[in-house]
């Protein structure tokens, strides 16, 4: 194969890639909101996992969330905001800030979880 050819065979490979990304985060505690919507203190919890795929968000907090991602927003600044669906078609919103916390708005709970940073794992899927 020749450079050219390899050098565009590479290039079509670029948007496949991105789009087999997913991300996976680790946190050990998390917050949530108050009836006076204030953030209460950060409840330690044993050692969770949170990941990204390309259209599911996958997490447990107060019960497991298995969402599926409706649409999504890049924000400013690396923030993104999913509007999602739960198994039962509830919408939820998950806004991840910077790969360093996130935020799940479901109904009336509300909740805050800052990512382990030196645990974040970032993943490409694998490409068969």
């Amino acid at each position: 194969m020749s450079f050219k050819n390899l050098f565009y065979f590479i290039i079509a490979l670029l948007p496949c890639r991105g789009i087999a990304q997913h991300k996976l985060f680790s946190f050990d505690q998390v917050q949530s909101r108050n009836e006076l919507q204030e953030w209460g203190t950060a409840e330690k919890i044993a050692t969770q996992t949170v990941e990204f795929t390309s259209d599911k968000i996958n997490l447990k907090i107060d019960k497991n969330y298995q969402l599926t991602i409706v649409s999504k927003t890049n924000l400013p600044d690396k923030g993104i905001i999913y509007l999602c669906k739960d198994e039962k078609s509830n919408p939820i919103t998950v806004m991840l800030i910077d790969d360093i916390k996130m935020y799940l708005y479901a109904k009336t709970r509300r909740f805050l979880i800052n990512f382990k940073c030196q645990s974040s794992l970032f993943q490409l899927a694998d490409m068969d």
